[in-house]
């Protein structure tokens, strides 16, 4: 059964200030609201998008957060429409929680409701950026980021520093829409502005083999490879400053202390299509299972080049050793681009030389967006009916399963919503008048909380104990209404709630 989980980071941009003209008009000015929302630190482990390979907690963590919001065109194209720069940790939401700020905008703003470029940077002291709330658009469009020790190969970065890894976004020329008082702009991706190179090593694991032994002496990442400066803001798949790289090569020496490890199947490592999870589970399983020796993980700068590098290695064989090398290199330009993951892997067969498999995955880039929206509704994982609760099998339409209720035992399912915050889900069954009256649904409404439980709701699907007629074959869907925290509107996109389409049957 398939299951989407969409990890948000979510920045919901609306006007909270009072929408009357009279209150414009006694002189008070309309304020852009920021909701700021953090994904809870606990992550249910879901399928991810084919390729993508899931981050650790680490590697997500933030420390301190800027977001600029300029005119994009017209007279007053590139000025300002506010900033925000928020370095406290006291002053960010805590995990699975919100946090709004305000933004002035003038009442010209409010009526004209211009395109509009919207920047976010995440972590800016990964990369000792000196942007502040007074930079101008060139500055932060031009924004670079480089030399030592920014994840440069001159000075390896082969752990997440105290200032966490940089994360950016961009918007450019964004229409400014929705009704008053919700001003809101599309989407805006945020993904790591750089990229992660790792080893892995292991050799056949074989008896009474006394004559041949191998060994990795250390590997090599060619120079001229990694520039020297790359941009902050990228709209394209990488963005860099072009003629200027490190001429440097990069060189990870094998650690005395370091084992290599052993497999009865060494082949089963090499990446072979399957889902970015799976393969990073199975890497971490050799890891943790004493069958794959890890060299390192390295954070550098994102490349238009196709990396190369070499792997010195030795075999020795009744008593006399041969030092050899292999080259690694990728199968195209841009495959390290941004947030992007690249595993060498390296192992040997017995009476054979060193194998070279390397992969080039996504790094769950789309695990985390912002939405300028908190009238919007927010679905940070889809409804889902625990597998442990119920009999569930596929049924014919593609994402439809068939759901039937054991003896005695009611199903369970639950989804995350963490906006409107204040406002209601109604949970509806759907089917023939008396199908429905077979059931209980418990809650009918729940309110969104995103403090709670990262947003969680839980539902519980029943039979009818006070219903009179036959049960048997009885079946019923669910869909779902959501409303803002006043009751009086209702809130479009609660088809959001749905990926698989569950049928119950009793």
């Amino acid at each position: 059964m398939r299951k989407c989980l969409f990890i948000a980071f979510l920045l919901p941009v609306v006007l909270v200030a009072a929408c009357s003209r009279s209150a414009y008009e006694q002189g008070e000015f309309p304020e852009l609201s920021i909701a700021i929302e953090f994904p809870d630190s606990y992550v249910p482990q879901t399928r991810a998008t084919v390729g993508e390979i899931p981050a650790e907690a680490d590697e997500n963590a933030i420390h301190d957060l800027a977001i600029w919001v300029f005119y994009s065109t017209g007279e007053h194209a590139h000025q300002k429409v506010g900033s925000l720069l928020v370095n406290n940790t006291a002053d960010l939401p805590v995990a699975g929680g919100v946090r709004k700020y305000a933004l002035r905008v003038d009442q010209a703003f409010m009526l004209e409701r211009p395109k509009v470029d919207v920047f976010v940077l995440v972590n800016r002291a990964s990369i000792g950026s000196n942007l502040t709330e007074n930079a101008t658009w060139d500055e932060v469009n031009d924004a670079l980021f480089g030399g030592n020790p920014y994840f440069s190969p001159n000075q390896p970065v082969s752990a997440v520093p105290s200032g966490g890894l940089p994360m950016s976004g961009v918007g450019k020329g964004l229409t400014v829409g929705g009704e008053e008082p919700f001003l809101k702009v599309p989407t805006i991706s945020l993904g790591r502005a750089v990229s992660k190179l790792r080893f892995v090593f292991c050799q056949m694991l074989t008896e009474n083999n006394t004559e041949e032994s191998y060994a990795i002496e250390r590997v090599v990442l060619n120079g001229n490879q990694i520039p020297m400066y790359q941009y902050v803001f990228s709209t394209a798949s990488y963005r860099i400053q072009p003629n200027n790289y490190v001429s440097a090569a990069m060189e990870i020496p094998w650690p005395n202390t370091l084992e290599l490890k052993s497999s009865e199947a060494p082949e089963i490592y090499s990446y072979a299509g399957q889902d970015g999870p799976s393969y990073e589970q199975l890497i971490k399983d050799g890891i943790t299972g004493n069958h794959l020796s890890h060299l390192g993980t390295y954070y550098l700068r994102e490349t238009d080049k196709a990396l190369r590098g070499t792997v010195y290695y030795s075999i020795t064989k009744s008593g006399v050793t041969q030092h050899k090398e292999m080259d690694f290199y990728m199968a195209a330009s841009g495959d390290f681009a941004r947030n992007h993951i690249w595993t060498v892997y390296g192992y040997f067969i017995s009476n054979r030389t060193l194998q070279l498999a390397v992969s080039a995955l996504p790094w769950d880039k789309n695990n985390y967006t912002i939405e300028f929206s908190t009238a919007s509704l927010q679905v940070t994982q889809k409804f889902i009916v625990e597998e442990n609760s119920a009999t569930i099998v596929p049924a014919g339409p593609k994402d439809h399963y068939n759901v039937f209720l054991d003896a005695n035992r009611a199903a369970h399912g639950y989804l995350y919503v963490t906006t409107p915050q204040g406002g209601k889900l109604e949970i509806i069954k759907e089917g023939a008048v008396t199908d429905v009256e077979a059931y209980t649904v418990t809650p009918g409404e729940a309110t969104i909380n995103p403090s709670k439980n990262g947003g969680r709701i839980d539902i519980t699907i029943d039979r009818n104990q006070d219903y009179s007629g036959d049960p048997s074959g009885k079946t019923i869907t669910l869909s779902f209404k959501a409303y803002t925290p006043d009751g009086d509107r209702e809130i479009s996109g609660a088809s959001e709630c749905i990926d698989q389409v569950y049928h119950f049957y009793l």
